[in-house]
């Protein structure tokens, strides 16, 4: 019997070898249902973990050494082919430009638990700016560079406050009216949690996110180093399956000259300073609509910048007599979905509609496919996705934007402000997203 039981463990450790080295490594679950089943005793259970361990090690997936202090390392990415469309005419132009694009993006990432709630993590992708990974077919063939998108070290003090150092995803509750999806912030971001009964909580979450480094041998803001800082509160309160996300926020920066090397969509070089923005996102789910596994979301996010006249005179050096402050920016979506999006045949829907007035937001930080990135901009996006298989995907994105404001000229009345030079836009993206 125990010959029978160790083939039969050999022929599924071999499979599990050639289906994932995870599975061969750990064949705990199969030795103790045969113990649970009298097949083999504790010893001889023993005996065959110590054998298929020395087989495991003779593999080339076995020859992989992690140190002590890592309890699970994951490795993980995804690769998306792209197909886009897009139209957009610049302020005081008469033609419309148009362009199609052949583009790709690949990520890796790779994210280790250690021991006595210490984390650390990378990621690798195919583009240096901050908002976008995406590489365009071009070039006659030639090799693409890579690029560090994240690298940080993470340190749990217990439960409920955790620390985060380096270049990390995005720790705060938003959409990408404010942020782009695609962007990393890096500095330092902290988070407490308080709990309630069942599963509510209040997390208290912030972000000191160092922009840019400049020489403080420098005279006034060019000697400043551009620092955002963020804190919100995210209140999840769960009602049966249904849940509510409601998340206040407060972000500053410091006064300070930005760097002119970004390659962001439509980056800003000017100065930091006058953006001190009340931010306030939410949604509210509607879980097992019209049967088990579909679910409605209907979602918002806002910021209001206190400062926005300054910013609107000062940095743009546009008159607020005409145009006024454009201090609010908002976004109302709603979103249907048919599973999780992780098996085949799931699929997804929204749309939302959003303002993006000239003093609300930061254009750097904020979506670089809405209006390209440009400020003064209101219109909608469309967006859909389907699960081919469980781990593709086939996903359809269209934006259409329009001015808010039209002649929205500088001071001098001749020159349009840098982050408000569209006139009109529409954007439609099919991806292929292959995830691993």
């Amino acid at each position: 019997m125990r010959n029978i039981a160790k083939t039969g463990l050999a022929l599924c450790g071999g499979l599990a070898l050639t289906a994932a080295s995870a599975l061969a490594q750990d064949s705990g679950p199969l030795i103790d249902l045969l113990v649970k089943k009298g097949v083999v005793s504790d010893q001889e259970a023993e005996e065959l973990r110590a054998e298929l361990t020395q087989e495991y090690a003779k593999t080339s997936a076995g020859k992989l050494s992690l140190g002590s202090s890592v309890q699970s390392f994951k490795l993980s990415g995804d690769v998306r082919i792209r197909h886009q469309m897009e139209t957009k005419q610049t302020t005081g132009k008469t033609a419309t430009d148009e362009r199609t694009r052949e583009r790709f993006r690949f990520r890796l990432n790779g994210d280790a638990v250690l021991a006595k709630g210490w984390t650390t993590g990378f990621a690798f992708e195919t583009a240096n700016a901050a908002d976008s990974g995406n590489q365009t077919f071009t070039n006659s063939n030639d090799d693409y560079n890579i690029y560090l998108a994240r690298a940080y070290v993470g340190y749990a003090y217990n439960d409920n406050l955790n620390f985060t150092l380096g270049k990390f995803k995005n720790p705060l509750y938003t959409t990408d009216l404010a942020w782009d999806g695609d962007i990393n912030p890096q500095g330092l971001t902290e988070t407490y949690t308080f709990r309630f009964d069942g599963k509510d909580k209040l997390e208290v979450r912030a972000l000191q996110n160092i922009m840019q480094d400049n020489d403080e041998k420098n005279w006034g803001d060019a000697g400043n180093d551009a620092w955002l800082f963020a804190q919100q509160l995210v209140y999840t309160k769960f009602f049966g399956a249904n849940s509510l996300i409601l998340a206040p926020g407060l972000t500053t920066y410091s006064n300070a000259n930005l760097g002119t090397a970004m390659t962001n969509e439509t980056p800003f070089a000017g100065t930091s300073s006058k953006l001190t923005m009340l931010t306030f996102a939410g949604e509210y789910n509607f879980a097992n609509i019209a049967g088990s596994g579909n679910g409605i979301k209907v979602y918002f996010d806002s910021s209001y910048n206190f400062d926005a006249s300054s910013r609107v005179s000062q940095v743009y050096n546009v008159n607020t007599a005409t145009h006024g402050k454009e201090a609010f920016a908002w976004l109302l979506g709603v979103g249907y979905n048919h599973g999780s999006g992780k098996a085949q045949g799931d699929y997804s829907v929204k749309v939302d509609y959003r303002r993006s007035a000239l003093g609300a937001l930061d254009p750097n930080t904020s979506d670089s496919d809405f209006g390209f990135g440009n400020l003064n901009q209101e219109g909608f996006k469309i967006g859909a996705s389907y699960n081919i298989v469980d781990f593709a995907s086939l996903n359809l994105s269209y934006f259409y934007t329009t001015a808010i404001k039209d002649n929205l000229f500088q001071k001098d009345g001749k020159t349009t402000p840098t982050v408000a030079k569209l006139d009109h836009s529409q954007i439609l993206q099919a991806d292929l997203v292959v995830k691993f």
